[in-house]
């Protein structure tokens, strides 16, 4: 499960990051018409992410109801909830590809008006990502609250937990309010998944002491 937890942060990073490669140029059309299957590879590491999501949320459940059953499930609704977002901002980004195949031969004018749905498909992508980031920190704050007090993982990487979701929730509503702080609010919480998933592959849940937490 720990693989799980560090999965999703590089497939949707490296997903991002090549699809924004090429919708932050002048002419985005072109370079997603250019470079199709790479920006194709791009999408399904995105949904690559989508599907891990819900399998650690899943897989979780039935350690978590041990604990505190209504956690757990909240937890499972929130990783769903959030995969289904990230999923439709996915489609967004997928519905440009079809804008640019239909690119050619059109005039300057309504080159102007593809360019200005690619805008607003990429936008699109980014209210659902935002959204989707905003119900896993919320719903991850009551999960790492859950680890603290079964003792499921240290606890220092559980605390690191608590603060780093409420931090990136807090980053998500200042993004969607037009402040640009997303990125840096959310790597405690990056910090702690990867943490996370380090201690899983070495250790699995299972409970520990309170001293062997420090």
């Amino acid at each position: 499960m720990g693989l799980l937890f560090i999965l999703p942060f590089f497939a949707y990073g490296i997903g991002s990051a090549v699809i924004g490669s090429m919708l932050e140029g002048a002419d985005p059309l072109s370079q997603v018409i250019e470079h199709r299957p790479r920006y194709v590879a791009g999408a399904l590491l995105l949904l690559l992410n989508s599907a891990t999501v819900v399998g650690i949320g899943v897989l979780f459940f039935p350690i978590g109801r041990r604990h505190h059953p209504d956690i757990a499930l909240a937890y499972v609704c929130a990783r769903v909830m959030e995969a289904l977002l990230l999923t439709v901002g996915v489609l967004f980004l997928l519905s440009i590809l079809h804008l640019g195949e239909g690119a050619r031969g059109l005039g300057a004018s309504g080159a102007r008006e593809l360019l200005t749905l690619t805008t607003l498909l990429a936008r699109g992508n980014f209210w659902a990502y935002q959204l989707a980031m905003l119900v896993l920190g919320a719903g991850s704050v009551a999960f790492c609250v859950l680890l603290f007090r079964s003792g499921l993982a240290p606890s220092s990487l559980a605390l690191l937990g608590v603060a780093g979701y409420a931090l990136l929730a807090l980053g998500c509503v200042l993004e969607l309010l037009g402040l640009p702080v997303g990125t840096l609010l959310s790597l405690p919480g990056g910090l702690f998944e990867l943490g996370l998933g380090g201690w899983l592959m070495a250790k699995g849940f299972r409970p520990i002491t309170r001293s062997a937490a420090a």
